[in-house]
């Protein structure tokens, strides 16, 4: 505690003590009066009489007074106070509560940790609720948030019920966000920086700053063998899978089975495959991981590398599910299972049909292949020539120069150097060619102005390409997105909507630079990606991992809720929250049925269920005290009437 003046300037009232003793030293000591001898013996007489003069003792006095109340009034006028750097209220806790996937962690009696951490939860709000503090409950998953904000003693009750409800629910499958739970907490701090944090999670922190307190919540019998993830990659024909396993506090050694299902199966020629199973013992220790590869031909062990060898009867170029599994009786058993999917690729019919073929195309469909390998199966057909194209039965068409009599209804269609014909159905197609227009010399195309964005083009530069001879096209249908042009004619264009999905170029590859300009040969990825984009853009996450969404069709449908997003909506991100398989279903436009899964698993970071961080930031950095201010005034007041009033009688005794 510290004495403060407020109004400092106050302290100039002190020059009126100068200004007082000034006054006594100037002022005359006698008073000439004119008096009989007579009255002045009578005088001396009566003094001998009552002993001693008390004057100058009284006149000293009278002094001091005048000088203290001089000082009292400075002091009054510069406002003195005792300050003292305190808290208001010490009895305010905060309780973070870590909500991450790790805190599925069960004890021998089946208890969470989560569950362990909400009963400390109960105990500290009662034991602050009942010496009147304030308590706030903070939920830390991946996004933190306030169960409750300081609340007192009358919303006890409700707060047992959001505890008994969260229990309920349990913990997030998530990553828990400590450091964003401290900023939360760290807004109670600045409003009363005395309350008590606890961090009650199963985290160990190396540092820990003072005023927070780590309540642990795990047990020395815990422990979790897991599947950290899994791959399956198709070399030299047949799959091999690599999967990541490790063992979290004991060493074991683990049985990593797989089950594939639907193995080497062909569904356009009705061959659905048959289950394999197969399976690899893997020794775990001081919580590394450990690799295990499944593949024909196998490899040597080390350490940390452990090789199956798929034999001829086990090796398969096609699956429908693959189910990894370890069976171990420990403590967390979310991640003791992983499922891959995807391995029945959807299979695009492409049609090729040229009067004239060249290597160009021919190479820009076989990238395009290669590029969509992870998601779609394209099997090219190429008409030979002097053969008439089918106009039924693929999903992608692809005529050049020679257009079809009729534009096909089943697929999308793309149309390369559409020459002018009387055979040619432009009212179909929703353009006219007027005429082939023959330059003479090189032009360089521009930009058009559907151009920035599109998926088609992100691998073409405008700029780059140059043309000599090109068809004009006129009467074009609204629906068209103009992406190249020359002189306001459209150079390429794509139209994608319920009635047609086409693309045109309407230049021949003969008349331009476009294969000579490597980044070109996507071009064909683009449309083909653009007509028929992944459906979803992989086929394992980790929860809240965002992945995207779209659909070939007028909607996409979540089976597991029921939800169904439509055409306009895609493409979108799109997260889960909880582990599993998930499944989505379209219709195409032209009636083709998808259906695809996806598997979410928990976060590999979690499954470690002893991790030690190096530290946690500190909430309580750059809160302040208090200032408790207690007013002197009225003391100093009461001072200065006892003194003006001793000072009046001191004058009036004088006086007499």
């Amino acid at each position: 505690m510290t004495l403060e003046l407020l109004v400092p300037l106050g302290l100039l009232g002190l020059i009126g003590i100068a200004v007082l003793i000034l006054i006594y030293v100037i002022r005359p000591n006698y008073q000439a009066k004119h008096v009989t001898s007579t009255y002045i013996w009578k005088l001396s007489l009566n003094y001998r009489r009552r002993r001693p003069p008390v004057n100058k003792i009284r006149n000293i006095i009278i002094f001091i007074c005048q000088l203290l109340i001089l000082t009292a009034m400075a002091l009054i006028m510069a406002w003195p106070s005792l300050v003292e750097r305190s808290f208001r209220d010490d009895s305010d806790i905060i309780c973070i509560v870590d909500s991450s996937a790790s805190m599925y962690t069960q004890s021998e009696e089946g208890v969470t940790r989560f569950d362990r951490a909400l009963d400390e939860v109960r105990a500290r709000a009662d034991k602050a609720l009942a010496e009147g503090g304030k308590v706030t409950v903070i939920v830390a998953d991946d996004a933190p948030y306030y169960l409750e904000k300081r609340m007192d003693t009358t919303r006890r009750t409700r707060l047992m019920n959001e505890l008994d409800e969260l229990s309920a629910e349990g913990s997030s499958y998530s990553v828990a966000d400590i450091e964003g739970a401290l900023t939360l907490g760290r807004d109670v701090l600045l409003e009363n920086p005395s309350a008590k944090l606890y961090v009650i999670t199963d985290t160990t922190y190396g540092y820990v700053p003072e005023g927070v307190e780590i309540v642990p919540v795990l047990e020395d019998e815990e422990w979790n063998a897991a599947i950290l993830d899994a791959t399956a990659v198709r070399e030299d024909g047949y799959y091999q899978l690599t999967v990541k396993v490790a063992c979290y506090g004991v060493s074991s050694e683990l049985q990593v089975s797989v089950h594939v299902e639907g193995a080497n199966a062909i569904p356009a020629a009705d061959i659905y495959g048959e289950p394999i199973e197969f399976s690899k013992y893997v020794d775990c220790a001081d919580d590394a991981v450990k690799t295990v590869i499944f593949r024909v031909g196998g490899g040597a062990d080390d350490e940390n590398l452990f090789y199956y060898d798929v034999g001829d009867a086990q090796k398969f170029f096609s699956y429908s599910s693959i189910q990894i599994g370890i069976e171990a009786d420990d403590s967390y058993s979310v991640d003791n299972n992983f499922f891959l999917y995807g391995g029945l690729k959807e299979r695009l019919r492409v049609e090729y049909y040229s009067s004239d073929p060249n290597p160009f195309i021919q190479t820009a469909i076989a990238q395009a292949r290669n590029a969509l390998a992870d998601n779609y199966d394209l099997d090219v057909h190429e008409v030979k020539k002097g053969d008439e194209p089918i106009l039924d039965g693929f999903d992608l068409y692809i005529f050049e120069h020679r257009m079809p009599s009729r534009i096909p209804t089943d697929g999308a269609v793309i149309l390369l150097d559409p020459r002018p014909s009387s055979s040619f159905p432009i009212t179909d197609a929703g353009f006219r060619i007027d005429q082939d227009y023959i330059i003479g010399e090189s032009v360089t195309l521009a930009e058009g102005e559907d151009y920035e964005g599109s998926p088609v083009t992100q691998y073409v530069i405008a700029d780059d390409i140059e043309v000599s001879r090109y068809d004009i096209l006129s009467d074009l249908d609204p629906s068209y997105e103009v992406l190249l042009s020359y002189d306001n004619n459209p150079m390429l264009m794509v139209r994608n909507d319920e009635q047609f999905k086409i693309a045109v170029m309407a230049f021949s590859v003969h008349y331009s630079n476009i294969a000579k300009l490597p980044e070109n040969f996507l071009i064909m990825y683009g449309i083909i990606g653009y007509f028929y984009p992944s459906i979803i853009s992989g086929n394992a996450f980790e929860v809240n991992e965002s992945f995207t969404l779209d659909t070939w069709g007028p909607e996409l449908t979540f089976k597991n809720d029921g939800t169904v997003f439509q055409a306009d909506e895609l493409p979108k991100a799109f997260s889960l929250d909880k582990p599993g398989t998930y499944v989505f279903e379209q219709t195409s436009y032209y009636g083709k049925e998808t259906t695809m899964e996806v598997f979410i698993k928990p976060p590999a970071a979690e499954s470690d269920i002893r991790a030690v961080k190096d530290s946690i930031s500190d909430p309580y950095e750059g809160t302040e005290k208090e200032d408790i201010y207690r007013d002197l005034l009225l003391i100093l007041a009461s001072i200065l009437v006892g003194l003006l009033f001793a000072e009046w009688i001191l004058q009036s005794r004088e006086n007499k």
